[in-house]
């Protein structure tokens, strides 16, 4: 098993090196991003501390990463508009000089500006949520070679899917940052700079903290019907199933968390990876850890139907909708009543989930027989990769299908929440509050607009930028 594990700075690499790290990967947002997009998650999904902040510390890195025979990846794994991918490319370019060795990605417009002129390895992202095989298939089209599975994905289903795409490595979350929803599909807003507990009486005149939202309290999931954050989610059970799967790189979360953390959780893994029993891991881990094991798959794996309820995308609005785009039993009832003749079967448009590899084969099967259903027409809103990529497909070579129109869905074009983004555009809704700061002082957190560029990002489904586009008329031969 090889263990990939965050590395924030230069000097943390030989302890990594000493403790069994097989190889390491960064964060960056420099003072371009900073200046232009806030001290914001928006580069690569975590802030401040997680990420290195200019060109030579992440040279230093990769330097002193090769004198341990370390490779590094670079996290670029948020989505992206056209401006950003411009600078993005640039920071690639460079990174790949230096001596890096991959970048982690899940926007379609990076990957498809990086399938010519780079030599360095593309990881695709746990943000991309590669359930499917036509997913990982589309995605190996643009130069992916290795996957970080979904959290829901367990050594069974990886191995149906890894066998399935010759030459993909698999990698899975061994530890560190269990997310109670599918983060590939979350919308919720991670980065602040202040802790999250109200600061005491008598403090007013502390020093002013800026932000574009002064009601976050904590992680937004905690407050949307979840109610925990388990601070050491642990795969120690299931290394020997996964590497027997094809996945053979454990990854370890926890950017931006103290060394020594990072440290334990790796020298554990190592410890309980050559034990012979599972009582035996989990009395390594309360001896190390201090409190029952939690475990990140079997009966605790999160669950693949974590998905906040989305809004139809706008550019559907006026027609007839059935579905759901985050609901697999909604639309499993829909299909049902319209081959039934339960539903008015005219012009339709049909809200589809994001499929794992059952269901996607699923809705194939039965798409000839809804498309003779819907003679009036069928407009499909897709929600995932592989869906839309074998749906155009079957548009393609199955002449009853070659009517339908298929639309991107909010989740796979990755459109923000139109009322999140209003809310950080309210300075009423955003009133001053007294909190503790980063480093536990009082501090006045006090609303300030967010950039222009950064609502921006919001506003624009990254799908819809050029780059995307251009990846998408590569892999479904439609326009776009």
């Amino acid at each position: 098993m090889r263990y990939a594990v965050p590395v924030n700075a230069a000097y943390e690499v030989a302890a990594l090196a000493a403790a069994g790290a097989g190889e390491l990967y960064v964060g960056f947002q420099d003072r371009w991003w900073v200046e232009r997009y806030g001290d914001h998650d928006s580069m690569s999904r975590r802030q401040g501390r997680a990420n290195l902040s200019t060109r030579d510390e992440l040279a230093g890195v990769v330097d002193t990463a090769r004198a341990h025979d370390l490779p590094v990846w670079l996290a670029l794994n948020s989505r992206y508009t056209e401006p950003q991918l411009d600078h993005l490319t640039e920071l690639c370019a460079d990174f790949e000089r230096m001596g890096g060795s991959g970048v982690i990605a899940s926007d379609l417009g990076l990957l498809w500006r990086l399938r010519k002129g780079f030599d360095l390895a593309r990881c695709l992202s746990i943000l991309a949520v590669a359930q499917n095989v036509a997913t990982l298939g589309a995605f190996a089209r643009l130069g992916v070679s290795r996957v970080v599975l979904p959290r829901f994905i367990e050594p069974q289903e990886a191995k149906a899917l890894l066998s399935q795409i010759p030459g993909m490595e698999g990698e899975f979350m061994a530890f560190f940052d269990k997310c109670p929803w599918v983060d590939g599909y979350c919308r919720h807003r991670h980065g602040v700079t202040y802790l999250d507990r109200e600061a005491p009486a008598g403090s007013d005149g502390a020093p002013e903290l800026y932000t574009f939202d002064t009601t976050y309290r904590s992680h937004a999931c905690l407050g949307r019907a979840c109610t925990y954050l388990e601070p050491y989610p642990c795969a120690a059970c299931h290394l020997a199933a996964f590497n027997e799967a094809g996945a053979h790189i454990a990854k370890l979360g926890g950017r931006g968390r103290p060394l020594d953390e990072r440290l334990r959780a790796l020298r554990f893994l190592h410890e309980a990876e050559a034990m012979g029993s599972d009582a035996e891991r989990e009395r390594l881990f309360q001896t190390t850890f201090g409190i029952p094991c939690t475990c990140y798959y079997g009966f605790r794996t999160q669950d693949r139907r974590a998905i906040e309820p989305v809004a139809p995308p706008p550019w559907v609005s006026g027609q007839t909708l059935v579905g759901s785009q985050t609901d697999l039993t909604e639309l499993r009832k829909a299909i049902t009543e319209l081959l039934g003749g339960g539903i008015n079967s005219g012009q339709l448009t049909l809200l589809i989930p994001p499929l794992s590899q059952n269901d996607l084969v699923w809705l194939l099967e039965v798409l000839s027989e809804l498309c003779l259903t819907c003679s009036d027409g069928l407009t499909l809103v897709v929600n995932d990769l592989g869906t839309l990529v074998s749906l155009a497909e079957k548009k393609r070579a199955d002449e009853t299908c070659s009517d339908i129109d298929l639309e991107l869905g909010t989740l796979l074009a990755r459109f923000d929440d139109p009322s999140e983004v209003a809310h950080f555009l309210s300075p009423s809704e955003n009133p001053p509050r007294a909190i503790w700061g980063p480093d536990g002082e009082p501090r006045a957190l006090v609303y300030r607009k967010p950039p222009t560029a950064l609502v921006q990002h919001w506003k624009h489904p990254s799908l819809f930028e050029p780059s995307a586009r251009a990846a998408l008329r590569d892999l479904t031969s439609l326009d776009w």
